[in-house]
């Protein structure tokens, strides 16, 4: 990293797990730049109105920023359930969530990785979704699910460069976006999670804080969950309750 205070850019960085991230990542020295299309309420990070589907609007960001240590790409939608499930699944739908989800994070990355510095790190934020089933869910975890592959393929193609690329995937995670989804289960279906409760945001970021540092300097290539043992349980992901056509 860089003599100077390091600089991180994070995508989605105005509320939910990338908000977080900021914060902290704030809290311990950093320069942090936050990507949205609305403005990180913290006026000691540096806000800029972007769009991550828009290449212009990435390639802008990356010159005014420069040089920067670390990209963080937390932009992601969830549509709702009821608006997810394949039966019902519209082109414009599975095209909008991978536009955001996938091909965002691809830009995101394109524009800025020619300006990270030696030892760089790359964090992608992916799902539990990505790998273990999750229902009502096919352009999510479609979306989720090629950027596990695509750490692993960046991890190798950039380790040349000293940068490293890890991805976590948190499992449910108290954010604003997260109680949209949610709303389509039941308390009972929500707390079939094996700590009885969702993760807390910091409990994630915390995680992208220390992969972006220089304690995790041999660290690359990883698929890291956070979900309190999710995967691990046989239940896996609460299920919504079973509809019968009338």
């Amino acid at each position: 990293m860089s003599a100077a205070a390091p600089v991180a850019v994070i995508t989605g960085g105005a509320r939910g797990i990338g908000g977080t991230a900021a914060g902290i990542l704030r809290d311990r020295g950093w320069t942090v730049h936050s990507l949205d299309r609305q403005p990180n309420p913290d006026p000691a990070i540096t806000s800029h109105i972007c769009d991550v589907i828009s290449d212009n609007d990435l390639r802008s960001c990356a010159s005014e920023i420069g040089g920067m240590d670390a990209l963080i790409a937390c932009a992601g939608i969830n549509l709702r359930p009821d608006d997810n499930r394949a039966e019902q699944l519209m082109l414009d739908a599975w095209n909008k969530t991978l536009a955001v989800n996938l091909t965002g994070v691809m830009l995101s990355v394109r524009a800025f990785r020619p300006a990270m510095r030696n030892d760089g790190a790359i964090v992608l934020l992916s799902s539990i979704a990505a790998l273990r089933a999750m229902p009502l869910a096919d352009a999510y975890t479609a979306s989720k699910g090629a950027l596990v592959a695509l750490t692993r393929s960046w991890s190798v193609d950039y380790g040349r460069f000293g940068i490293r690329v890890n991805c976590v995937c948190p499992g449910p995670t108290a954010t604003e976006m997260m109680s949209g989804v949610m709303e389509g289960f039941s308390s009972s279906q929500q707390l079939q999670l094996p700590q009885q409760r969702m993760a807390r945001p910091e409990e994630v970021a915390n995680l992208i804080a220390f992969l972006v540092s220089p304690e995790a300097s041999y660290i690359s290539g990883a698929i890291i969950p956070v979900d309190g043992g999710a995967a691990a349980h046989s239940a896996g992901m609460p299920f919504p309750k079973r509809r019968v056509k009338k």
